[in-house]
């Protein structure tokens, strides 16, 4: 029987759903959200590198493009993010119900600085609450969207951003307690962009280790092993799962995409960024104790249902405004 094809658009949905999951599932196995975030850093990493050697180029032209549809693309979505958890948090505070045992960052910003980070999400400022509180890892993002410029002109480049990347975690130590440090600040996180970065450079090379559906599954399998060892993820569990990531990401490149599945991969942003929000809508309903039946489903179906709308009425749209690629690809000098 042939299996249905599994694609980016799939892969992004189910990465989504993951760490929606750890939010709208007080009982979801451990490790699991950590995982997801650094594989989309990975795919984050492959796919800036493709459409930079392949669709931008690296002259002026080529990169004002880049820069100007990349904020096209995280941008609009997520102040309209932060205004809906903005008036959550709002409405919240004023019956005097604190949200943060959702997520421990979903609270309001206090003082200039925070306000800085929430408007801007530029990584350097310092933050504090957070309308929508999984917006850390969306400025980490941002962040190596400015420098994947650099690591995408060569091999060389690349590999010097895993050696660089390797190294700061290593000094940090790989042990539970520098786990919040390694896998959700900055500098450590440039080994997962610099790996998929890299294994895109490499994609002609690694096309005989394909197995979209086999990578797939032994990605998820890996998280099992917190069960048995429950230390695992935040140790080396996270390194296991960057390599298992890359290889899904070889995987899953050439891959062909229909309407599904591009439908799938466009939800997977709205979700990320939604998902806290729409959990504290029924925290008077449910409480704060979210078993999967009763908190779960609905809250996460109502997720999906909200990302739907919100991808055919304002992103679709705004993806229009998008500039053109230039017709002449320039490669790195």
């Amino acid at each position: 029987m042939k299996l249905p094809v599994f694609g980016f658009g799939a892969s992004r949905f189910v990465l989504a759903s993951l760490v929606a999951g750890s939010h709208l599932w007080s009982n979801m196995p451990q490790g699991y959200a950590a995982y997801a975030v650094w594989a989309f850093f990975v795919l984050s990493g492959f796919l800036m590198t493709l459409v930079l050697t392949t669709k931008y180029g690296f002259d002026g032209r080529g990169i004002k493009a880049y820069a100007f549809n990349r904020f096209m693309r995280i941008f609009p979505l997520y102040w309209l993010a932060a205004i809906m958890g903005l008036l959550t948090l709002w409405y919240y505070n004023g019956i005097g119900i604190d949200l943060r045992p959702i997520n421990g960052e979903f609270h309001m910003p206090k003082g200039l600085q925070d306000w800085a980070y929430v408007i801007t999400l530029f990584p350097g400022i310092q933050r504090g609450g957070m309308p929508v509180p999984v917006a850390n890892a969306l400025a980490i993002e941002v962040g190596f969207y400015l420098l994947l410029p650099l690591m995408a002109t060569s091999r060389g480049a690349a590999w010097l951003g895993v050696v660089i990347g390797a190294l700061l975690n290593l000094k940090m130590g790989i042990v539970t307690e520098t786990f919040g440090d390694r896998y959700a600040t900055f500098l450590p996180c440039l080994l997962p962009f610099a790996v998929g970065s890299l294994v895109c450079q490499y994609r002609t090379q690694l096309e005989r280790f394909r197995m979209p559906w086999t990578s797939s599954i032994v990605w998820m399998l890996h998280g099992v092993v917190w069960v048995f060892l429950q230390s695992w993820p935040w140790t080396w569990g996270l390194y296991v799962s960057l390599v298992l990531s890359a290889w899904m990401v070889v995987s899953l490149h050439a891959q062909p995409s229909g309407k599904v599945d591009k439908m799938l991969g466009d939800l997977s942003y709205p979700i990320y960024l939604i998902h806290t929000t729409v959990a504290a809508w029924f925290v008077c309903a449910c409480g704060f104790t979210r078993p999967f039946a009763t908190f779960f489903l609905p809250a996460f179906a109502a997720t999906v249902a909200l990302s739907w709308l919100i991808v055919i009425l304002i992103d679709r749209p705004l993806s229009r405004l998008k500039r053109k690629p230039p017709a002449h690809v320039v490669p790195a000098a």
